[in-house]
């Protein structure tokens, strides 16, 4: 008698425990608005030594215009 009575105690107990959070986590209504912070996204390509120039890419994320940066060379524009 004392075994169904645990038994039936941690069901009921794992229910509340799993099931009642997804619940009230699945009724809650909240709109999410994603705003777009950051414009310009720059990626570095990693350099073996310390002596050679800096490289990688300016990327624009609302046009989508690339920039190839160089340490050594120009600024090239790119679409």
């Amino acid at each position: 008698m004392k075994t169904k009575n645990q038994l039936r105690t941690g069901i009921i107990v794992g229910i509340c425990v799993i099931v009642l959070p997804l619940i009230l986590m699945g009724t809650t209504s909240t709109n999410y608005t994603v705003e777009k912070q950051k414009t310009y996204e720059i990626h570095m390509i990693p350099q073996v030594d310390r002596l050679s120039s800096t490289k990688g890419y300016l990327l624009n994320s609302v046009t989508g215009e690339v920039w190839s940066i160089g340490g050594e060379k120009k600024l090239l524009k790119t679409k």
